[in-house]
């Protein structure tokens, strides 16, 4: 397949950012995906004190500051909570704040105990007691914890020709890590879902421009214009309607904190 190197070329020069960049034009079959953020919007209550690890640009709780008494939304990276504060002198919610935190290393910043519902779309390590523990922490007894990973087949088609590494061979992994992380550690496990989707962009140039800022915000490096696997990768994925087709998979796992966590041996990396 011939692709336009000089277009290729312009994308690729171009200035990317995970926020930043231009929309991006594509097609979505979500059949049978309820949403991350609906779910998340479904379980808040007018009493909760929630908090968002990982908030990014804010949007969850901006639009859906109107459910919940309190929003408190976390971010290491300032230039998601400068984002994030500018939605929030739009929204003018006044029950919501952000705050610039590296969650693993400054959880002892927030009071322990303090929040009904802690959630995490693709911001909290979960796969480990450390990230678990530091989220623990701060939720209340009975309180709930949800947490939205990237699933093994998300991008396969990306992976499989652009990755350095060996093909997994669709082995799902993430989602039993993650339960039986968070099981170990006092979570009463009352979700556990792999949720797969799939995306159609009308070229591989609209698929370029999406990739580009996934590639630039997971810090790797952008391949050059006359690379040979541009054509492959078009080649593999181009349906019969010519769409670029990818998938999209994402782990939901959720649960319910007990009320005594401290008979579990793993409890142990965050005093009281």
């Amino acid at each position: 397949m011939e692709l336009d190197q000089d277009r290729l070329r312009s994308i690729l020069d171009a200035e990317h950012s995970f926020y930043g960049s231009r929309p991006v034009e594509y097609r979505y079959d979500g059949r049978l995906n309820p949403g991350t953020r609906d779910l998340i919007a479904s379980q808040f209550r007018p009493e909760m004190r929630v908090l968002d690890i990982g908030c990014g640009n804010g949007a969850t709780l901006l639009e859906n500051s109107h459910l919940f008494a309190s929003g408190l939304g976390i971010d290491y990276d300032p230039a998601h909570i400068i984002l994030a504060e500018d939605g929030l002198r739009e929204k003018n919610a006044a029950n919501v704040e952000f705050r610039q935190l590296d969650f693993l290393q400054d959880i002892k910043e927030l009071e322990p105990e303090s929040f009904d519902f802690v959630f995490s779309e693709r911001g909290l390590s979960a796969y480990n007691s450390f990230g678990i523990q530091a989220a623990l922490r701060v939720l209340r007894p009975d309180g709930l914890l949800f947490c939205e990973l990237i699933g093994d087949l998300h991008h396969q088609e990306v992976n499989e020709v652009f990755s350095v590494g060996p093909r997994l061979n669709q082995i799902i992994r993430t989602l039993e890590q993650v339960q039986v992380a968070m099981e170990r550690n006092g979570v009463e496990i009352r979700l556990a879902a792999n949720i797969v989707s799939k995306r159609y962009y009308p070229d591989i140039y609209e698929w370029l421009q999406f990739q580009c800022s996934i590639w630039v915000w997971s810090g790797g490096s952008l391949p050059s214009p006359d690379d040979a696997r541009w054509a492959l990768f078009a080649e593999r994925n181009t349906t019969p309607s010519g769409e670029i087709e990818t998938t999209h998979h994402v782990v939901w796992v959720g649960g319910v904190k007990l009320t005594d966590g401290s008979h579990y041996a793993e409890f142990k990396h965050f005093g009281q």
